[in-house]
């Protein structure tokens, strides 16, 4: 078995391709940035893509995927598998956007790679976003999601999320695990959020060269969704959360990115608690660089995922 399949730490190429310095750049000169370093200006932002809703699927990946919307115990889900192709197993994707906003087409293309490089069917919910929704009523939704499942096909899923959704991915976990019900095979956290108040001293060493994250913004979303509960409940922050008994887990960050001390620290106490961790850090990589599907760094994490899945099934 190789290193990446052991839950080692993984090191990616020492420096950044040209794509990965172009989209750094053209990232830089976006809004992003600007609208998350104010709660004002990340509230506004947040009603216009609430009335915008999801980005639609994109017709390309329409002609080699079936993507179809539906009920699932009361969570509207999206289902994507490659046309003619009987998945091997079940991927949950959380959708990442600071729990305040809706699915946009980096989403659809790293969902839909997802499912033809795994052999995976990938199950998307469309979770109540902040302020309706809130940690304390979407955790409880998607441990009824993972019980229906597991019963539907005997062997329970992979979980899966970037940022927010990488949050609430590992926040699930760690709710199924205490409440003794089906673990996730294995959990993928592409730049988890893993602590809303974004405590970590090192967030100040990184910010700067972060092209499209922001502080205040972050932290105002945080407290949408944290709702009547502590900001550093493992319900909300689940970085601050025992590690212990989780399924294999592996991290993808970028070193450009203020959630990299946070990954950090949880992949070396999860470690030390046991669990079969791997952290693979890109290179200047940007906040959910996995996304962005024709980078080779892109590329060179979704093998890594593929090959610690593949583990986990030989485990």
């Amino acid at each position: 078995m190789s290193t990446r399949e052991r839950g080692e730490a993984v090191t990616a190429r020492s420096r950044p391709s040209l794509r990965m310095r172009l989209v750094c750049a053209g990232l830089a000169v976006t809004r992003t940035k600007r609208i998350l370093g104010a709660e004002t200006s990340t509230e506004a932002d947040r009603l216009r893509n609430r009335g915008k809703g999801p980005a639609a699927v994109p017709r390309r990946l329409r002609r080699t995927h079936d993507i179809t919307v539906h009920d699932r115990g009361g969570l509207r889900c999206a289902e994507i598998g490659v046309r003619g192709r009987r998945p091997e197993r079940t991927i949950v994707y959380l959708h990442g956007g600071a729990y305040i906003n809706p699915v946009v087409v980096q989403h659809w293309d790293l969902m839909a790679a997802l499912a033809a490089e795994n052999d995976a069917r990938v199950i998307a919910p469309f979770y109540p976003l902040a302020p309706e929704g809130t940690a304390a009523t979407v955790v409880p939704a998607l441990l009824d999601l993972q019980v229906r499942l597991t019963a539907e096909s005997g062997t329970a899923p992979v979980w899966a999320g970037d940022s927010a959704g990488g949050g609430l991915a590992l926040a699930t976990a760690m709710r199924l695990r205490d409440e003794g019900l089906p673990a996730p095979r294995h959990l993928v956290l592409l730049a988890p959020w893993l602590d809303v108040g974004l405590t970590n001293p090192g967030v100040a060493d990184v910010v700067a060269r972060d092209p499209t994250l922001g502080v205040a913004g972050l932290r105002y979303a945080g407290r949408l969704w944290a709702g009547a509960l502590p900001l550093d409940s493992p319900q909300v922050s689940p970085g601050g959360g025992d590690p212990r008994g989780l399924p294999p887990t592996t991290v993808i960050v970028g070193t450009r990115d203020i959630f990299v001390a946070d990954c950090r620290d949880f992949a070396a106490r999860a470690r030390a608690a046991g669990v079969d961790v791997t952290l693979l850090e890109g290179a200047d990589g940007f906040h959910v660089y996995p996304a962005v599907t024709f980078l080779p760094e892109s590329a060179e994490a979704r093998r890594l995922v593929t090959a610690r899945l593949n583990a986990s099934d030989l485990a």
